[in-house]
C-alpha cells in the first residue's frame, strides 16, 4: 500500500486531467507516479519536462522506446 494518496482524476486540475487522459491514451492507464507528482504542480511540471526532454533528445531509437517502457514497467512491477 502506498504511503501517499495521490490526486484522483476528480480532484485534479484541468492540466492534470489532460495529462491523465494523455497517459491513458498512450499507456492504457495513468502512470503510478503521476497522481503523486500532481500533489505538487512544480514537481509534476519538472518531471513532465524531464521526460519530454529525454524523449526529444533522440538518444533512444523510436523502435526501442516502447521496449524500454515495457521492460522498465516489468522491472517495477507495473500492472500495465
Amino acid at each position: 500500500m502506498a504511503r501517499l494518496r495521490g490526486i484522483t482524476e476528480e480532484e485534479a486540475t484541468p492540466e492534470v486531467q489532460e495529462l491523465f487522459q494523455r497517459q491513458k491514451r498512450m499507456f492504457g492507464d495513468v502512470l503510478n507516479t503521476t497522481p503523486i507528482f500532481a500533489l505538487r504542480p512544480t514537481i509534476m511540471e519538472g518531471s513532465t519536462a524531464l521526460a519530454a526532454g529525454i524523449d526529444a533528445s533522440g538518444l533512444i531509437e523510436p523502435s526501442l522506446k516502447y521496449l524500454v517502457y515495457t521492460k522498465t514497467a516489468w522491472i517495477n512491477g507495473c500492472p500495465f
